[in-house]
Parts: structure tokens; sequence; C-alpha cells
């Protein structure tokens, strides 16, 4: 229940204030008025595994990547599931869902200030309904043809429910980075901290796609998330790892 409502909360503050919005530079051929006009772009990512036999395992991924036109702003809502059951025992749930809105000026064309929130629950790293909001400044620092590079930074604030974990300030600082290698294939790169008191969480992905058919591409992911001070798993009372990292191969339509 606190998820759906923490997901919820991600839509109406989105709609609720144009504040939050994703400049996406990569549609700067479009005028204002065309950007209105789309509406709403972004991509549905899947994959799945299933083994069966001597070992059964159940593995899946989805994400959702949307952007929201409106005027002067441009929202972006992300929803992501990771789930991994071997023979009957859960071995990784994960949700997550964010809203980021990015304000870019008439007087600073690569400048923008961001306003982002985020809620992730995942008993197997530590973040259970954990909640992210943060503000700042953002810029763009490299871009030609075929890449561009964005930095941001800015304070915010995190609670979280598991246990021994406090509510803290936060500076969030981030990156994102996309290369089109050719028509076909493209590379991205993003990297995040919310570096806090008792805890720095870093979040890394790098991806590389590739066109199929129309819409349809497939992409090779590897994420890592890093903690410096997880928290005290309740079960086992062991300190869990610092480290997770993820691969996969998922399907991606984008519209």
């Amino acid at each position: 229940m606190k998820f759906l409502t923490a997901f919820a909360l991600v839509f109406v503050v989105s709609f609720a204030a144009p504040a939050f919005a994703d400049i996406d530079w990569d549609e700067k051929e479009l005028t204002e008025e065309e950007l209105i006009k789309r509406g709403f772009a972004g991509g549905v990512e899947l994959g799945f595994n299933m083994t069966t036999g001597n070992t059964e395992t159940t593995t899946y991924r989805s994400k959702i990547d949307v952007d929201h036109f409106l005027i002067g702003w441009r929202n972006n809502y992300v929803f992501e599931t990771d789930y991994k059951e071997d023979d009957d025992e859960v071995k990784e749930e994960r949700y997550f869902a964010s809203a980021q809105g990015n304000r870019q000026w008439a007087f600073a064309i690569n400048s923008y200030t961001f306003y982002r929130y985020s809620y992730e629950n995942d008993r197997f790293n530590g973040m259970e309904d954990a909640n992210t909001i943060s503000v700042g400044y953002g810029q763009r620092v490299l871009e030609t043809d075929s890449m561009f590079l964005d930095l941001e930074g800015g304070p915010g604030y995190r609670t979280n429910d598991a246990k021994d974990k406090n509510d803290e300030m936060i500076a969030r600082v981030a990156g994102n980075y996309s290369w089109d290698i050719s028509e076909t294939s493209k590379f991205t790169q993003r990297l995040s901290s919310e570096i806090g008191e008792d805890n720095v969480v870093t979040r890394s992905e790098t991806a590389i796609t590739a066109s199929i058919i129309g819409s349809l591409a497939m992409k090779a992911s590897f994420t890592v998330t890093h903690q410096t001070a997880p928290t005290v798993d309740e079960e086992d009372d062991e300190e869990l790892s610092k480290t997770d990292t993820r691969t996969a191969v998922t399907l991606l339509y984008s519209f």
C-alpha cells in the first residue's frame, strides 16, 4: 500500500506542479508547439527468463520511461520492476518510481533547474520504502551532432524505513551521457550519487541499444548500485553487501 501511495504521488505532484519536466535536447529540431502537440514520448522495456527441470528459475525486468511535454516544461516518469525467484525462493524484488522535471530558461538555453521525486522499495539492498526529494541546477556541458553530456546537482532529503536507517539531508549530483554510434545504435551512461551523512547511494547504468525493426530495439545494460553503509538484514542480522550489480538484455519498444 505504501508503494502504491508513493507511486500515485509521483503523478499527482507532477501534474499539479508543471515544474516536473524533463528537457530532451534530442528533440531540439522540433519547435515548442510541435513538442506540445506530440504530448508523450518514451519507451517500454521488458525482459523475461524461465528455466525448469532440476532448477526452476524465473527472472523478469520491466521499465517504462515516458516524457510528457508541456509549455515551458517537460515531465519525465519512470517505473521499474526487477524480480528473481530460484526454486520458489525470492532472490530479488525491487520497485522503483520517479518523476523529474527540468525547467529551461530563455536567458540560458543550456541551463535548467530540476525538481525530482523518487521512490524505491528493495528489501534485499536495504532500501525499504525509501523516498527522496531533491531540487537543483543543471547544465549541458557537451553537445555535438551525435552526443551530449548533462551535469546537475542540488540539495535534497531522503527517508528510509529500513532498520537502523535515519531520515537525512542529502546532496544529489548526476550526469547523463548519450552517444548515437550510428543511425541504428546508441550508447548511454547515467550516473548519480545521493550523498548523506549516514549513507551515500551511487547508481550507474551503462547501456547499448540496437534497433531491430521499426520502433523495436534490443537493449543490453549493466547497472551498479553502491552504498557506503548498507542496512542490516532484519531476518538474519547480517550486513548487506555494499555493491549490487545487474546485467540485463531486454526488448525496447519506443513511441
